[in-house]
């Protein structure tokens, strides 16, 4: 199954609630801000609504950070946190972890 590539017109299936519709965006390999659009755009949910949603999509957030990353590779991990904490709107400590695994991923080569 390839990508769609524009959240708006990648409309839910009829039998899809925002989980389900959430769980196959991230299988097909959306990021997880093309998740958060198209909820956004199909479902009436607010922003706390969207952000813990999208919380158990694992993968889709591993491929939003791997993108973040490759546009700012050379942050520290602390900037790297940061970054992650205002582009996702995550606490701070998650955004931290989050960071460490990569940077130690990296490391780790």
């Amino acid at each position: 199954m390839s990508k769609h590539k524009d959240f708006e017109t990648d409309v839910p299936r009829e039998d899809e609630t925002d989980l389900t519709y959430s769980k196959r965006l991230e299988q097909e390999g959306q990021r997880e801000i093309y998740i958060r659009k198209a909820l956004r755009a199909h479902f009436d949910m607010d922003i706390g609504e969207v952000i813990e949603t999208c919380a158990g999509l694992n993968r889709a957030r591993g491929y939003e950070l791997n993108v973040l990353r490759s546009r700012f590779p050379a942050l520290s991990e602390a900037r790297f946190a940061y970054k992650i904490a205002q582009t996702l709107t995550i606490p701070k400590d998650e955004a931290r972890g989050w960071a460490k695994k990569i940077i130690a991923a990296e490391d780790r080569g």
